[in-house]
């Protein structure tokens, strides 16, 4: 399940003088992520469990996952940095890394835009400014023309399915940023909370041109075959059910443009079929 995304703070922790190239430990996997694409990616000494990509993060020692930390393996490997997003799930742990007098880096984001200063300063942080100001620098390039080529088209309304069972969508300011971005409207986007739990009833009655449909190992079985007992949803009369990668979108980490390429396209799909049949076939 998503863990909560909190706001990028671009005034980081005063940590002192370190090493050029600092030994670091990634407690989310996106922050592997970011730590690879600015090259400090072979001063991982220690990650947790789901940082899968690069192929080269999966040989990296592995101290926990998102509920459990193994501390004395921490203290063992004496990292200068332990860089991690930090979240209402995760501020146990960060109490404790303090606690233990580990310099902490935060890389939580609620939007897209703050990636790219991101990498800047891991850059600068972990010795290899000039290779995180280019990551940055590419970043922001690709997802300008991504937001260029989408955003102003005309709005299509979709139905985000985070998970199927129960049956539950994503107001967070971080998806409904990348469905808006892409020239979407998420139905859903005003919920009070930000992951939701919804009916059938409501999604009917919300009557989504588009269903789309994260899959990937850390959702599990994330079904769409309910969706065929209700074919006055215009979604499923068109054939407009469609799935994106959940790595690419949920991770807060330098592919979220590859993921977002993907999700404009889906969209796009459903505004083509959508121009084909403006007036909604399927619906009663």
């Amino acid at each position: 399940m998503l863990r909560r995304l909190f706001a990028l703070s671009l005034v980081f922790l005063t940590v002192p003088a370190l090493a050029k190239q600092p030994t670091i430990a990634a407690l989310t996997p996106h922050s592997v992520e970011l730590l690879f694409e600015v090259g400090a990616g072979a001063q991982i000494v220690a990650t947790v469990e789901y940082a899968d990509y690069p192929d080269a993060a999966r040989s990296i020692r592995r101290v926990g996952h998102h509920n459990q930390m193994d501390f004395e393996a921490l203290m063992a490997l004496q990292p200068d940095l332990v860089v991690l997003g930090i979240s209402d799930t995760s501020m146990h742990f960060v109490t404790r890394l303090k606690e233990l007098g580990f310099n902490v880096i935060d890389t939580s984001v609620t939007r897209v835009a703050d990636i790219a200063p991101l990498l800047a300063r891991l850059g600068e942080l972990t010795g290899h400014t000039e290779q995180g100001t280019k990551a940055a620098s590419r970043f922001s390039t690709e997802y300008a023309r991504l937001k260029s080529a989408y955003q102003g088209r005309s709005p299509v309304p979709v139905f985000y399915q985070l998970w199927s069972e129960p049956l539950m969508t994503a107001s967070s300011s971080w998806m409904d940023g990348l469905i808006s971005d892409c020239g979407g409207v998420n139905l859903f986007a005003d919920s009070l909370a930000e992951y939701p739990q919804v009916s059938v009833e409501q999604v009917v009655a919300a009557a989504p041109q588009g269903i789309l449909v994260p899959t990937n190992h850390g959702l599990g079985e994330n079904s769409t075959e309910r969706w065929q007992s209700w074919p006055e949803i215009p979604a499923v009369a068109n054939g407009q059910i469609l799935s994106v990668n959940s790595d690419w979108l949920h991770r807060t980490g330098p592919r979220i443009v590859k993921g977002m390429a993907q999700l404009c396209e889906a969209i796009e799909q459903v505004r083509r079929s959508k121009e084909k049949d403006p007036a909604g076939a399927g619906q009663n």
